[in-house]
């Protein structure tokens, strides 16, 4: 752990947002003993664990950041169990969402094929409960297990229920707990079908969201039905509402709403998009839904 342990490492280049960023200590993760060891680490140096997976769903707003970051690292996957029916696969949490579903749909198996082109890790998808919405289908949907890791450095094996999944949240949101492994049941389909699904999610992102920029993804959670009752909208989505709002295109500094969809936020600006800036344009686009439909957004992405 000493040898791999780095100072002031700049991870800038590991966000998808590329906001500059710079880790007061640093160490990526390759097994379970890594994992219980970043523990002991950040406890001995008396500062927060922050677990880095795809950077796909994170928002630096401190600059240097002062914790350990641990970036995910650790990729293994394997069959449990098989018939001509189902699988129950065994993915430890840094495996990357993507090349995971490829596999997948390559192996016949059902259930994660429209997350296609997704950034990120499994762990991570897990610990955002993932979704795709038409049809909607949750990554925990498929969740049988999974061994956690808790601050204090002990391992533990829990069940589907303990996550408690809802939109964009599972239990680890509260509890702060580290996945380590995950066990998945999954139906078995033809691989031309699976495909298919795969190929339409991807082309549906390709016509609703912005690509080839650096972006974090959604930004803000969709409102409550409740709220959207209220509001008589037609819709929940928050790009709708920003867009009602002529937020698309608004910029402060090398930050700017997306004019594809109002609810993504690019940095024109990639590592030299400063902080301040991002800041500002949140505060903006809050007060202005505030101020209009007397709404909190909530941030759907972790913004540490």
């Amino acid at each position: 752990m000493k040898i791999r342990l780095e100072k002031n490492r700049d991870i800038s280049n590991s966000l998808t947002l590329h906001i500059p960023a710079v880790a007061k200590y640093y160490f990526e993760a390759r097994s379970v003993e890594d994992w219980q060891n970043s523990v002991k680490k950040s406890r001995e140096l008396n500062l927060p664990l922050l677990v880095l997976g795809g950077g796909s769903n994170m928002v630096i707003t401190k600059n240097p950041i002062d914790a350990l970051v641990v970036k995910n690292l650790y990729q293994n996957k394997k069959i449990i169990e098989e018939n001509e029916k189902e699988v129950q696969l065994s993915v430890s949490s840094g495996y990357s969402t993507n090349r995971l579903v490829v596999e997948m749909i390559e192996a016949g198996y059902e259930g994660l094929e429209y997350h296609k082109g997704l950034p990120g890790t499994i762990g991570g998808a897990v610990y955002m409960n993932s979704k795709w919405t038409k049809p909607l289908r949750y990554v925990g949907d498929y969740l049988i297990k999974a061994t956690l890791l808790d601050r204090q450095g002990n391992l533990k094996e829990v069940t589907h229920d303990y996550f408690d999944f809802r939109y964009d949240f599972s239990i680890l949101h509260k509890t702060k707990e580290i996945i380590v492994d995950l066990v998945f049941k999954f139906g078995k389909a033809d691989k031309e079908v699976l495909k298919k699904r795969a190929e339409e999610a991807a082309d549906y992102r390709l016509q609703t969201q912005p690509k080839g920029v650096s972006t974090c993804g959604c930004f803000f959670r969709n409102i409550s039905e409740k709220d959207r009752m209220r509001l008589n909208l037609p819709t929940r989505s928050v790009g709708f509402i920003l867009d009602r709002l002529n937020l698309k295109g608004y910029s402060v500094g090398d930050f700017t709403v997306s004019d594809v969809h109002a609810n993504f936020i690019i940095n024109k600006g990639n590592q030299k998009g400063k902080i301040e800036d991002l800041k500002k344009l949140l505060e903006i686009i809050k007060k202005k839904v505030k101020n209009k439909y007397n709404l909190e957004l909530e941030a759907e992405v972790v913004i540490i």
